[in-house]
């Protein structure tokens, strides 16, 4: 399968002359440095040096191991991945075997239910979009769905693992009953869990039952990254470059009835930083469409702040107060397309809701101080944040100073939590990358047929053999340094030359290192009053020094 059928089905790839490139997925950046090589069927990113084949990308995308990736890419591909003994299949393979089961039962007893199935449709669903998400209904009995499942040879523990089963002192039951269903799918569509709306009848909507409930944890279903809908959205989320958020499945699938199919809903839980994560591989633009009322922009604050920190540009849209998106939908649908359209950024959106309070100027700064420019202090981008200043400035009848230094000390805050929560990796190595480059630039022009070649590899090799440690690469990894070469150096007039500086480069940074040892040597014998000790040490020192000096003349030749 090309590599770029898989990337592009995640992020939006630009050509850019052989190769393809993209902001990288894996972390965040203004300027794409994620580049795509069809050739070579391999990926590298400059900015945070990930790189490798297709199985690597899915594995590190998805967030899975190799043969959960594998299995992703044959799917996709329509390949039957067959194993020596059929009924050896996977824990994990079989839950999925048990949810897809779980879906057609629910669905076959909504298609027997009318009332719930009237219910539906009386907010508004049509047939077309009760189909499409594979809307089902949990008959309000004990071990319907249990039986149904031990019926089709799936255990009782299978079933559990799944999250489907209760387990008492009494035995199994049912997780859902009396429940409208919600199937819950992966990014691949795959069902991974399952949202009951509760209802036995149209009398029992308004009992002290939980409205909702929904599937546990599982093996499958790791909720802070799977959002309701986002295998269906995301192709138009990155045609459209813009997402739309909205908290419950009805409110989704209600705004893809009415057109606005890049929409995705957090399903009652809190917005994490893996969703973002997911919504960023393909927009920086996202939507907020949460109930109109106090409690929903409240919920939501927390991924306004999360979405912002990632750089996203965050917009709300304004749905009427005490109605939510599939009301609004249901009842007009030109309404909320024209909410989502004319959403407001995040800023504008509570500047303008405290100037309609009609507070007085004092208590207007203080909310505007608490509910505004913590916003501001979250933009990254310099010259929007000098835009909203102005813009606060302004409301409040100030000059622009005082507000810019608020905001400052936001700033230092914000900072000072992250600076305490950042998470550093040991980078690698100045050796290392030099030793990577030229190990690229070899492999690279090996490829090469021998008259097209622009450095003498042999010698190269030799070369290097002698200054590297010698360490064996993989196939992977020398893939990944092909490709490096290829996007930096393709095009040089005169890569000897380039090679050249790269081997003095490493030259000289071995020396040096030498040389920080020799001083050690020599500290060290100064502070015992060991003169014999001190006098090789310097010899050393004097021999090292002149090495490096000559390296750096030969660099003005080279």
């Amino acid at each position: 399968m090309p590599i770029t059928d898989v990337v592009s089905s995640y992020i939006k790839l630009e050509r850019a002359g052989a190769n393809l490139k993209a902001r990288c997925p894996f972390h965040n950046e203004k300027t794409p440095s994620f580049i795509v090589s069809p050739s070579r069927n391999t990926y590298h990113c400059f900015g945070c040096n990930r790189g490798g084949d297709i199985f690597s990308f899915v594995e590190e995308i998805e967030g899975v191991d190799f043969k959960r990736a594998l299995e992703i890419l044959a799917d996709r591909a329509g390949v039957v991945l067959e194993r020596a003994r059929p009924e050896l299949k996977s824990a994990e393979q079989r839950a999925y075997g048990v949810l897809e089961e779980a879906t057609l039962f629910f669905q076959s007893n909504l298609n027997k239910n009318k009332e719930a199935l009237d219910y539906i449709k009386s907010r508004g669903l049509s047939d077309e979009s009760i189909e499409k998400w594979r809307l089902g209904y949990a008959e309000n009995g004990w071990r319907g769905l249990l039986s149904h499942l031990k019926e089709k040879k799936y255990s009782e523990i299978e079933t559990e693992y799944a999250g489907l089963i209760i387990k008492n002192d009494k035995g199994y039951y049912d997780r859902f009953r009396g429940r409208i269903i919600f199937p819950v799918a992966n990014a691949q569509g795959k069902i991974v869990g399952f949202s009951g709306r509760h209802f036995i009848n149209k009398d029992s909507l308004e009992s002290d039952t939980a409205k909702y409930i929904n599937s546990p944890e599982t093996a499958l279903y790791n909720k802070s990254r799977v959002l309701y809908g986002f295998d269906k959205a995301k192709q138009t989320i990155m045609r459209e470059d813009s997402a739309i958020l909205v908290e419950g499945q009805a409110d989704l699938v209600m705004s893809h009835q009415v057109g606005l199919k890049n929409t995705v809903a957090s399903s009652g839980t809190a917005l994490t930083e893996e969703h973002l994560k997911m919504l960023k591989r393909f927009t920086d633009n996202i939507v907020m469409a949460f109930d109109g009322d106090e409690a929903g922009l409240a919920a939501s604050e927390r991924g306004f702040n999360l979405a912002l920190s990632f750089g996203m540009d965050v917009r709300v849209a304004k749905i009427p107060l005490n109605t939510d998106p599939a009301e609004l939908a249901a009842k007009d649908p030109d309404a909320l397309i024209k909410a989502v359209k004319t959403a407001k950024h995040i800023i504008d959106f509570y500047l303008d809701s405290l100037l309609e309070r009609g507070y007085d100027a004092r208590r207007l700064k203080t909310e505007v101080g608490k509910r505004v420019l913590p916003y501001i202090a979250m933009v990254r981008n310099r010259i929007d944040q000098a835009h909203f200043v102005g813009i606060v400035a302004k409301a409040l009848g100030l000059g622009e100073e005082p507000v810019w230094e608020e905001v400052k000390k936001i700033e230092m805050k914000i900072f000072e939590v992250k600076k305490e929560e950042k998470y550093t990796e040991t980078p690698a190595t100045k050796k290392e990358k030099i030793c990577d480059k030229i190990a690229g630039i070899l492999y690279w022009q090996e490829e090469k047929e021998t008259e097209e070649r622009q450095i003498d590899i042999s010698k190269g090799r030799e070369r290097f053999k002698v200054l590297s440690d010698g360490a064996p690469i993989d196939e992977a990894k020398k893939k990944d340094l092909i490709l490096q070469a290829e996007v930096h150096y393709q095009g040089s007039e005169n890569l000897a030359t380039e090679l050249e500086r790269l081997f003095l480069n490493l030259e000289q940074e071995l020396l040096e290192g030498e040389l920080k040892k020799v001083m050690a040597d020599l500290r060290l014998a100064e502070g015992v009053k060991d003169e014999e000790k001190a006098r090789t040490a310097l010899e050393k020192f004097h021999q090292i020094s002149k090495k490096i000096n000559e390296i750096k003349q030969k660099f003005k030749y080279a």
